[in-house]
């Protein structure tokens, strides 16, 4: 390739060029392009007195022409790596009993293990897995086996894996930002501990709705403890770095579609570029963004500090209307997705409840505009309880599935259904007699979900009993849905030992039909 100022490496990638080892590697970075495929040597950016050099492919070392991170000094990964796991336990810490001291567990062997929440009848184990440490093919299988050794002792174990590594285990494992902010990481996985009812819904949400560090000083204070001071200057590089990046996909977003609102769906690696930008909103208006950041937002034509609602009501109401007004399915979507659409409308209704708490409301203008749109509401559950359960039977028919196997964030056609059932249940005592018969003649309806599949592997257990004589289903040799029994079967041993309540004593006379016991 002719090397030209697009791509010479001094010119793309000043910073990664005056880090190239000119005499060690017998080239210069002018002599380079930003995707070259020659190995050169390299010095650390931050501590190149600490750090050794290292060989590195050029296009690896910059990403190359389309990727937007490329390698690292592979001394500070290592350190940035820990920092970050510290700061994400950090985080959860403020809502999980995690017990900071208990870095062990004993299975066949000894365990070593990230966090250890052990309450009540609650055992868990969560495992961060940085992108940089887990992406080999044997990282995959001894972490696989790891886990695997650890549900087999009676804990549940669930996996945070960083982007761009996928799910070890679709059911329990979930995937957070590639360097994403503590905060963010930290509300992903609570969101998704709510979902496998191993955390209390209402806390996950309580603390996403801060959208702000809450154990930034402990975090400060383990790191400093346990990798030293300069693991927080490399950090505090990797979290500029990580904003530079996001900033650069904000300029490009804005260049494109005229604004600079994107919805939560936009990604740059792994990280919405809708909830980073309104972080930042919310820091300038507070005052707490640093002013060098305040400038550079400030030189993106569309950007303000205010809201989206603010700043691009009108826009957004005009989509919203032609999303209503239109009669094809395809043209419906084109003008507003159905998730935008609906968020956009809820923001909108919650952003008027509150103005009117403090006596204010909104502009005459936009109330009289939005009264406009067919079929607005703003009252929506109240108004279209029998449109939705209409709905509802409509995906039972459509899909072949029942209500009760709709996750608790499922979309279906754009429509938030589970979210739906989740307000239905949640609001029980607030529905009319006759909207609670609607919603029980669903196929698989239950208002305690969580007790019903209970009852289910309950009776999946007493019948295994009748058909074999004995109560022990095999979690190496059986079927898929014996070996769910039986871990169901040793995880309920586990959480029930020593209570008197109707689950364990239902569970302990079971087991003494067969000669077993439950302490």
């Amino acid at each position: 390739m002719q090397i030209t100022d697009q791509n010479r490496l001094s010119t793309v990638k000043p910073d990664l060029a005056a880090t190239l080892d000119a005499e060690k590697s017998g080239i210069t970075a002018d002599e380079l392009t930003v995707g070259a495929s020659r190995k050169v040597w390299w010095r650390c950016p931050d501590f190149p007195d600490d750090h050794d050099g290292w060989e590195a492919v050029v296009g690896n070392r910059t990403g190359g022409f389309r990727k937007r991170y490329g390698t690292g000094c592979p001394d500070c990964r290592l350190v940035k790596t820990s920092a970050q796991e510290l700061r994400l336990k950090a985080e959860l810490s403020t809502v999980l009993p995690i017990d900071p001291s208990r870095g062990a567990i004993r299975t066949t062997r000894v365990e070593h293990v990230d966090m250890v929440i052990e309450a009540d009848s609650l055992r868990l184990v969560l495992e961060f897995d940085g992108s940089y440490f887990h992406g080999t093919a044997d990282s995959r299988r001894k972490d696989s086996m790891k886990s695997q050794r650890l549900r087999s002792a009676g804990w549940t174990v669930v996996r945070i894996r960083e982007d761009p590594l996928s799910l070890l285990d679709s059911a329990y494992d979930v995937v957070v930002g590639f360097v994403a902010e503590p905060e963010e990481a930290a509300a992903d996985v609570l969101d998704h501990l709510a979902q496998l009812g191993l955390v209390d819904a209402g806390a996950a949400e309580r603390y996403r709705a801060l959208a702000a560090p809450q154990g930034a000083a402990t975090a400060r204070e383990w790191i400093r403890e346990r990798i030293g001071e300069q693991a927080l200057k490399i950090e505090y590089t990797a979290h500029n770095d990580a904003w530079d990046s996001m900033f650069e996909a904000l300029v490009a977003y804005a260049a494109d579609a005229g604004n600079c609102y994107p919805t939560d769906d936009v990604a740059v690696d792994g990280r919405s570029l809708g909830r980073w930008s309104r972080k930042q909103r919310g820091l300038q208006r507070q005052g707490r963004l640093r002013p060098d950041r305040v400038e550079r937002l400030a030189a993106i034509p569309t950007w303000s500090s205010g809201t989206a609602h603010e700043a691009g009501f009108w826009s957004r109401y005009r989509a919203y209307l032609r999303r209503a007004e239109a009669t094809d399915p395809d043209e419906r979507e084109k003008a507003m997705p159905g998730r935008e659409a609906t968020v956009w409308a809820n923001n909108l209704r919650s952003r008027r409840e509150d103005l009117v708490a403090h006596g204010r409301d909104l502009p005459d203008d936009q109330l009289k505009a939005l009264e406009e749109i067919p079929g607005w509401s703003w009252a929506p559950f109240g108004d279209s309880h029998t449109a939705k359960v209409q709905l509802m039977q409509q995906f039972v028919t459509t899909t072949g599935r029942s209500v009760a196997s709709i996750k608790q964030r499922e979309e279906w056609n754009g429509h938030l259904i589970g979210i739906w059932l989740n307000s239905w249940r949640t609001n029980r005592g607030r529905l009319l007699d006759s909207q609670k018969v609607d919603l029980e003649a669903l196929a698989g309806w239950t208002w305690d979900q969580r007790g019903d599949q209970w009852e289910a592997m309950f009776r999946q257990l007493t019948d295994f009993g009748t058909a074999h004589g004995q109560l022990r289903p095999s979690l190496p040799l059986g079927s898929e849905q014996e070996r769910t029994l039986a871990r169901w079967k040793r995880n309920q041993k586990n959480r029930l030992q020593g209570r008197d309540d109707a689950r364990a004593n239902a569970l302990r006379a079971l087991l003494a039909r067969y000669g077993e016991e439950l302490a």
